[in-house]
């Protein structure tokens, strides 16, 4: 297994609490077509963001989040601009973004913007999505990109 999977994963086991969303054994649960209602009705706050094997430092005004509805579309807010698109799940877990984000065209801080822009552009790249109790971690093949989240009020 690739290391930088590995390390994800590994945070993602460890980094939150006993109750949750994760397997009914609590263990991290790959998303699918056929259980990607898990993800529903729920908010997913960005806590950390590696692109192209990059860090990117989170700034403490940058707040980012996801939301993905019924129906195959996704939507959130970039720090600076509200997004939406379609995704798509299939039945063995491969996750895809099939059209460009639509975003609003708010200027803000040039640090924010940049912040923004690091999110719009990672998030498409994500080949994967992984549920453990009250986080979400979404990341490509090789990871070289991970978005980790925790969900909204928790």
């Amino acid at each position: 297994m690739n290391a930088r999977i590995w390390i994800a994963s590994f945070w993602l086991m460890t980094l939150v609490g006993c109750a949750g969303l994760g397997g009914d054994d609590g263990k991290p649960v790959l998303i699918t077509s056929s259980n990607v209602n898990r993800l529903f009705d729920k908010g997913w706050e960005l806590k950390q963001l590696t692109l192209d094997n990059s860090r990117v430092i989170m700034h403490v005004d940058a707040q980012m989040t996801l939301a993905f509805a019924q129906g195959g579309q996704a939507a959130g807010f970039a720090s600076v601009n509200q997004f939406g698109g379609p995704y798509v799940f299939s039945e063995t877990g491969a996750l895809s973004w099939p059209k460009p984000f639509a975003t609003t065209r708010k200027a803000g801080a040039p640090e924010l913007m940049d912040k923004e822009r690091a999110y719009l552009a990672a998030l498409p790249k994500t080949t994967r999505a992984v549920l453990q109790k009250n986080a979400l971690l979404l990341q490509n093949e090789d990871g070289s990109t991970v978005l980790q989240f925790l969900e909204l009020g928790k």
